[in-house]
């Protein structure tokens, strides 16, 4: 485009930048970025989210946390996607107070969490073993209108029996059931290594021959 003479304006930088970074490839997206600048194109909102999601595809959480803060201070206006992507990527490498600390800070500046966020809260906080906390956000997420669904409870249900708390999973695993939420593959998985992690061999068994007849294949 610029050989040819064409002024590729924001869009067209972000969408190079966006697409550097779901690849990893943040190195080349800073290039593109260094050129808007060099332009004296100002980035919007969907450049600084791209960047911050790639940031911490490749753990440079520190430039993705800058990216957030001085992006902010500049005012750009503060929506739930980029607090998601903050929280997501916190979550991920077991952050969750500094997660935790955002997610207070949408509620004081009135943006409202969707379900992104409440799932990646719950995913982080199971995999910390802090389960009381997840059980409350799944309230919460109910109060909203924002029903989980059996990614969120498969979460919650790896947090229990990685914490040794089998038999709230399978309390758990009837309650998942009267809602009318199925469980899938995932679900099944978890609790069979939990149960069999816990010697609990019998209970595994069992669990096991409810996915053989919900697959259709018989008790064996």
């Amino acid at each position: 485009m610029i050989l040819e003479n064409i002024n590729p304006d924001v869009y067209n930088f972000s969408i190079l930048v966006d697409a550097f970074c779901k690849e990893g490839k943040v190195k080349e997206a800073k290039n593109v970025f260094a050129v808007m600048m060099k332009k004296d194109i100002k980035p919007n909102i969907v450049t600084n989210n791209s960047l911050m999601d790639g940031y911490f595809l490749v753990k440079e959480v520190n430039r993705a946390m800058d990216i957030f803060n001085t992006t902010t201070q500049r005012g750009v206006s503060a929506n739930v996607r980029r607090y998601n992507i903050m929280i997501n990527g916190l979550c991920k490498i077991q952050m969750v107070d500094e997660a935790m600390s955002l997610f207070k800070e949408m509620r004081c500046r009135k943006i409202i969490a969707d379900t992104i966020t409440y799932r990646s809260l719950i995913d982080g906080l199971c995999k910390l073993g802090r389960i009381s906390y997840t059980m409350k956000f799944v309230d919460e997420m109910c109060d909203r209108g924002q029903l989980s669904n059996i990614i969120t409870y498969n979460s919650i249900l790896g947090g229990l029996c990685k914490n040794h708390y089998v038999d709230k999973a399978i309390v758990l695993l009837t309650k998942i059931k009267e809602i009318g939420i199925q469980p899938n593959m995932c679900t099944y998985t978890i609790l069979i290594e939990g149960l069999c992690k816990s010697r609990r061999l019998n209970d595994a068994r069992k669990i096991f021959e409810d996915l053989l007849v919900k697959k259709g294949y018989g008790r064996p």
